[in-house]
């Protein structure tokens, strides 16, 4: 969907783009500066995101993809891609180790959702490492890593701002929760993330929890061994010792849906 505006520029930015016009790859003056300003939102922005949509839970009936749960008509998933569409990320990697062909099918190659998808299967749970292990060759620059089945109203393009001011190699979203005995509680001091306990058993005086929601730089993966199984409980806790990764935390929606109980306010609140 286009709109149509009108603007005033210089007549040297004029004719600069007046050379870009081939008639072919670029067709006209609107065509010329959609290009440029969509090379100046990629190269400031994150391009990359791979989303974990795997794992079963006995909560729900018939042990559905909680991914392609229905949201307003429409799978979990699908919100996840649009919100982080909006702005303007394009690229997206998959990664499913259960009922995988209901995702490939409703998404295939992600060209009717404005996005790019590829995919990566496995035929079981293998922890949440092994995605990151398996995208390793395939992403080379800043990237966004997303649960699919959490909704939430954080500003990626503050998020990815905050990162890169941090110059650290990873930053986690965190949001507070009434229950945070339920997820990995957080405590920071500042920005910096002191300590990390994945569903602790006894209180630790914090209600700072992981969004699972991360940004990471390529250099992530020197940091990722095969030993690794999981992301809250084993890379997160070398990132701290290594102070490698900082916390950014934000207000707003935010519901990871656990439970038939989680996906009916979800359907409240979205």
């Amino acid at each position: 969907m286009r709109k149509r505006i009108t603007i005033t520029i210089r007549d040297d930015i004029i004719s600069y783009i007046d050379k870009i016009v081939d008639g072919n790859n670029i067709r006209s003056r609107s065509h010329a500066i959609e290009n440029l300003l969509n090379k100046i939102i990629s190269e400031n922005n994150i391009n990359n995101c791979l989303i974990l949509a795997g794992g079963v839970r006995e909560e729900f009936p018939n042990k559905e993809n909680r991914c392609m749960l229905l949201l307003k008509g429409k799978p979990i998933l699908e919100h996840v891609i649009k919100r982080l569409e909006s702005f303007n990320i394009k690229n997206y990697i998959i990664y499913s180790d259960y009922r995988n062909e209901e995702i490939e099918q409703y998404f295939k190659n992600g060209h009717k959702f404005g996005v790019n998808i590829d995919y990566i299967f496995e035929e079981k749970p293998s922890g949440t490492i092994k995605p990151l292990l398996l995208v390793r060759k395939k992403i080379k620059d800043t990237f966004l890593m997303v649960y699919g089945d959490t909704i939430s109203s954080i500003d990626i393009n503050d998020f990815y701002s905050f990162h890169k001011s941090s110059g650290k190699i990873a930053t986690m979203a965190l949001t507070t929760v009434s229950n945070p005995k339920d997820y990995g509680v957080v405590e920071i001091k500042g920005n910096k993330i002191t300590n990390f306990v994945e569903k602790p058993t006894q209180s630790l005086g914090s209600y700072l929890v992981s969004a699972g929601i991360f940004i990471f730089e390529p250099r992530i993966f020197n940091y990722i061994s095969s030993r690794m199984q999981s992301v809250e409980k084993d890379l997160i806790p070398s990132l701290i010792k290594k102070d490698a990764i900082n916390g950014y935390t934000f207000q707003g929606m935010w519901i990871n849906i656990n439970s038939p109980k989680d996906l009916n306010r979800a359907r409240l609140l979205v």
